[in-house]
């Protein structure tokens, strides 16, 4: 009850004065109809007023029933009560147009009963102005002969807290019926958590890219350029090798960073970036120019894998060298790529630098998702003192 009586004092509680005043001019071109078949009927006078309010709710709920007046009908309430339905899409199913009708006709129906008793309420306030007035004596209310006094000054002011509680309260019933009567269907509702989640895996294959792809290029630009300070006076040939293999790997990440902004802007896709484990002795030979000794071992026809697997291999392995980089200790940095009939392998073994295993929890969750969308098997963590990054991935059904 508190809640509601600060509601009294808001100025979006008395929207639903508004949102029956919309209902009343769509129902305008409606009446003229429901009048006639009350008037074709000969009955008493509040038996024909009836059934053309019959009538109308019928007529309302039929027009209901059209998928352009569900879409007016949550604009509306939107709009008009303040709610938060989400907007139609796509052609609405048989549950979707009843419930408009419904909702069409009970809105109809509440917006005559609001207006109607506001209406006898008015006539309430009236009464105290009639007697400071001094006009006449007595006044007809719900009886004749009712003497006028002071007691017109509360009466007149319950009749205004009647008015605005009734028209609060409508309100909240209003937002209530539209929630649940123009609120997505079950259907609705399954296909909005559809496009929802492509749109979320959407996302996750956008920031999987960006971290392989940026932070590699990242980790591996700052290591040869921190090499390069140091060898300007002394090896001008490194120096400008180190440049150059920035300068390479700037360009790749520049072509994914171009793919997956034209992704999240919808643009005309460029073309996919196609890297694939056929160039996976070009990550080797870049973390070699950052510093790590890698040895690479390729076993297999690894040109003949189906192009996404390839793709997702070279990734792989691309966060596992980008990890070496970042938090391997001395030694070698083993690196296996084995395709066999059935199945891709691909480990990445190196040692821990003293500090424990500190392998980006974003970088292991994007290979996760890799490997999972695949359904290949990922295993990653210390194996004593070494870091080891294990892939398999199925090359066909059941391998």
């Amino acid at each position: 009850m508190p809640g509601f009586l600060q509601s009294l004092t808001r100025i979006g509680s008395y929207r639903s004065l508004l949102h029956a005043a919309a209902g009343a001019a769509i129902a305008a071109p409606v009446a003229p109809f429901a009048l006639a078949v009350a008037v074709s009927v000969e009955a008493d006078s509040r038996i024909r007023a009836l059934l053309a309010l019959l009538a109308l709710a019928v007529l309302m709920g039929l027009l209901g029933l059209l998928g352009p007046v569900r879409r007016l009908g949550v604009g509306l309430a939107n709009t008009l009560l303040g709610t938060r339905i989400p907007a139609p899409a796509g052609r609405p199913d048989a549950e979707s147009r009843l419930r408009s009708g419904l909702w069409l006709a009970l809105h109809t129906a509440a917006s005559g009963i609001l207006f109607t008793v506001l209406a006898f309420l008015g006539l309430g306030m009236l009464v105290p102005a009639v007697w400071l007035v001094g006009g006449q004596d007595e006044i007809s209310l719900f009886w004749s002969g009712v003497p006028l006094g002071a007691w017109t000054i509360p009466f007149g002011l319950a009749a205004v807290l009647a008015a605005l509680a009734l028209t609060a309260a409508a309100t909240l019933g209003l937002r209530v019926g539209a929630t649940a009567l123009l609120g997505p269907s079950a259907a609705e509702l399954t296909a909005l958590a559809e496009r929802r989640a492509a749109v979320l895996a959407q996302r996750n294959r956008l920031a999987r890219e960006l971290h392989d792809s940026i932070g590699h290029t990242l980790t591996t630009s700052t290591l040869h350029a921190a090499a390069a300070v140091g060898l300007v006076e002394t090896d001008p040939a490194q120096v400008r090798r180190a440049l150059g293999t920035i300068e390479e790997s700037s360009r790749s990440a520049l072509e994914d960073l171009d793919h997956v902004l034209g992704l999240l802007r919808e643009e005309p896709a460029a073309k996919e970036p196609t890297r694939t484990l056929t160039e996976v002795d070009v990550l080797a030979v870049r973390a070699r120019e950052a510093g790590l000794d890698v040895r690479l071992t390729v076993r297999g026809p690894v040109a003949a894998l189906p192009a996404t697997v390839s793709r997702e291999g070279y990734r792989i392995v691309q966060e596992g060298l980008t990890n070496a980089l970042r938090h391997a200790g001395p030694g070698e940095v083993d690196v296996r790529v084995e395709a066999g009939p059935d199945r891709l392998e691909i480990a990445v073994v190196n040692a821990l630098d003293g500090t424990g295993p500190r392998s980006g929890r974003r970088g292991l969750a994007g290979l996760a998702e890799r490997v999972e969308a695949l359904r290949g098997e990922l295993d990653a963590g210390p194996d004593g003192p070494r870091w080891r990054l294990n892939a398999t991935i199925p090359l066909r059904a059941g391998a």
